[in-house]
């Protein structure tokens, strides 16, 4: 969990590289490792804020590490006067502390004029959505 953190606060990991070449290589390693199949939907191709992209990034890899016993998850992140990220898994749901845990990234959301949520129930998986003015 402590390198999941580490991802979560230190934007570098898109810092050099598009946020969909991030996006791309993070979710081919996870979904190998995990041997959950991820379907994307869309990705930008604009260049993204860096500020923008870290938090979205963030998001992105704290979604991942949060899906339990999930056979599919499914994402889109876009780009055009908002940056819009959704990831949505059919795995076990959050229960409310896990959700409450995500309180430093619904604040650097907030901080960035933007918002993020979480809807979840214990058995029904999870949709988690970030919105960003860009």
């Amino acid at each position: 969990m402590t390198a999941v953190l580490d991802l979560i606060r230190e934007p570098s990991h898109v810092t050099g590289r598009t946020l969909r070449e991030s996006v791309e290589a993070f979710v081919a390693g996870w979904g190998k490792h995990t041997a959950i199949p991820v379907e994307v939907w869309a990705l930008p191709q604009r260049v993204v804020p860096d500020e923008a992209a870290g938090l979205a990034f963030a998001v992105l890899v704290d979604a991942l590490s949060a899906v339990e016993q999930a056979t599919y998850v499914s994402m889109a992140l876009t780009a055009g006067g908002t940056l819009r990220l959704t990831v949505c898994d059919n795995g076990l749901g959050l229960d409310s502390k896990e959700v409450l845990n995500r309180s430093e990234l619904r604040a650097r959301a907030a901080a960035m004029g933007g918002r993020y949520d979480i809807a979840s129930s214990t058995g029904d998986g999870t949709t988690i959505t970030l919105e960003l003015p860009l």
